[in-house]
């Protein structure tokens, strides 16, 4: 028996919301036996929690060998709580879930080391992995926790941050030399950094893992190979830099970070302050089943980023557009939208579409954010409810075109005549962010009254002309003074956004 253990399928870890709004901590074991009674997973940090949803896909597809054909995940979902299968699959594997394993560390590789120029271990502090911190290049994002001001984690919070580090990790610099796997320039970015991650949510953690359990097969939703598995279970280190991975078990364990926690005893309690990393695996080329995509003015789709200043539901059209010839939304919104699909088992009426996604510039971390939007079925299947979703994302954005125009027409009033700063002026007013941040509450209403389109685009209508007018107004008026010069333009900028918005009737 070693001095350290910490087993994951034993050990609470888990932190979970039952449907009481009580807080619990649960070892894998009992967060399987009690998925159906547990509302939402509770993590502090967003990005935790979509690292933590991938892993424990991974253990459910691994469990129960699929689904490999629709009728398997319909077995599974009717069932409303997982069965027998998890539990016998945690217990085959046990021993792959110590992360303090000599042998098979969970998520870690063996025998990993740092080395200064002497061959000494030279081990980092675990603040190098954590992006809410800042260690080495990366800027403070939330506190002001830096590599001189170490912390200690309890074995819970450090399998945490390991597994957001395996798959939120930015690229950047290293120039460190590990063993086995020599000098190293540079780290790349994790599997999940590149773009915003969606999932749905159902009524209790059973539902909202099924809502995401992909049916799978050999080239849906990623090309997958006979050696495909969770990390875990590979008996190999794993390699470093850009590869394909072996499937999508692969791709939703990838190790992006070849690591080892240095566990220590603080005041008889087991911590972890010290780590050894290396670049690990990544898979570059893949695109993710689960991210957002969007297509570019040339026509080519890409994921996008998160953008601190825009929210992600202004890309609602691109999230939820059916195509039938090449339909690019999140895997798992096609799955349930599938007709064939809601012909097997009664889904219901409305989900919650949550969104995770971190913002960086640089390799520095700029923000992360967790919107989520309540939407009908009819939004993952039906046509005209996509329909109606399109007119009203163009209708806000000709509102949010006024307010831009209007501004404008304020400034060149406004400003000394032949000024070179018009546009700059307009942009720093902030009436346009405002109008978009006004307008999201307003989103909200318009997605629960979309099943009935007349009344949804009347209210909807009537929101934007309104919040157009007040968003003019309270960057303009409050910004700029009473005078007879700023009266004026007042006024022309006024009766103008009056004209475009009434266009907009027309």
């Amino acid at each position: 028996m070693t001095e350290f253990s910490f087993n994951l399928v034993d050990e609470p870890w888990i932190p979970c919301t039952d449907h009481e709004g009580g807080k619990r901590l649960l070892s894998l074991h009992d967060f399987f036996i009690y998925a159906h009674e547990m509302r939402s997973l509770s993590c502090q940090n967003p990005l935790a929690e979509a690292a933590l949803l991938r892993v424990l896909l991974a253990v459910v597809h691994r469990a129960v060998n699929g689904p490999k054909k629709r009728d398997d995940w319909k077995e599974l979902y009717l069932k409303k709580h997982f069965d027998e299968r998890l539990t016998e699959y945690l217990e085959k594997w046990r021993n792959r879930f110590d992360i303090f394993s000599t042998d098979k560390p969970f998520y870690q590789t063996k025998g990993l080391l740092v080395i200064n120029e002497k061959g000494e271990p030279v081990p980092q502090y675990i603040t190098s992995i954590m992006l809410g911190t800042s260690s080495g290049n990366n800027k403070t994002l939330f506190d002001h926790t830096t590599a001189n001001l170490p912390i200690r984690l309890t074995p819970a919070e450090a399998v945490m941050t390991l597994i957001t580090a395996q798959m939120y990790s930015l690229g950047g610099l290293n120039r460190k030399t590990t063993k086995p796997f020599g000098y190293q320039q540079s780290f790349l970015n994790a599997v999940m950094v590149s773009g915003i991650f969606l999932f749905l949510v159902g009524e209790s953690m059973f539902e909202s893992l099924l809502l995401n359990l992909l049916v799978y097969d050999d080239v849906e939703p990623i090309p997958n190979t006979p050696d495909d598995a969770p990390v875990w279970e590979r008996s190999d280190l794993g390699g470093t830099g850009a590869k394909e991975p072996k499937g999508y078990l692969d791709f939703l364990t990838c190790k992006c970070r070849h690591i080892i926690l240095v566990p220590e005893r603080t005041n008889g309690m087991v911590t972890v302050e010290h780590i050894h990393i290396a670049q690990g695996e990544a898979f570059p080329s893949i695109p993710n089943p689960s991210f957002l995509s969007k297509k570019s003015k040339e026509g080519n789709w890409y994921h996008p980023q998160l953008d601190v200043d825009r929210l992600v539901w202004r890309d609602s059209v691109s999230l939820f557009s059916l195509d039938e010839v090449d339909d690019r939304r999140p895997k798992a919104f096609r799955q349930v939208g599938n007709a064939s699909m809601r012909a097997i088992v009664n889904l219901p009426r409305r989900y919650n579409c949550t969104s995770i996604a971190l913002a960086n510039d640089k390799a520095n971390p700029l923000a992360w954010r967790r919107e989520s939007l309540n939407v009908p079925l009819s939004l993952l299947s039906d046509k005209e409810t996509v329909a109606t979703l399109k007119v009203g994302m163009s209708l806000a954005e000709e509102g949010a075109d006024a307010v831009r125009k209007s501004v404008f027409k304020f400034m060149l009033e406004f400003l000394p005549k032949k000024s070179k700063d018009v546009g700059e002026k307009a942009a720093a007013s902030g009436a346009v962010q405002r109008y978009w941040d006004m307008m999201e509450g307003h989103f909200h209403r318009f997605l629960l009254d979309l099943e009935e389109p007349e009344k949804a685009l009347m209210m909807w209508f009537v929101s934007v002309k309104r919040t157009a007018r007040e968003s003019l107004k309270t960057c303009i008026t409050g910004r700029y003074r009473d005078s007879a010069r700023s009266y004026q333009a007042w006024t022309l900028a006024e009766d103008y956004i009056n004209v475009l918005l009434s266009k907009m009737t027309k």
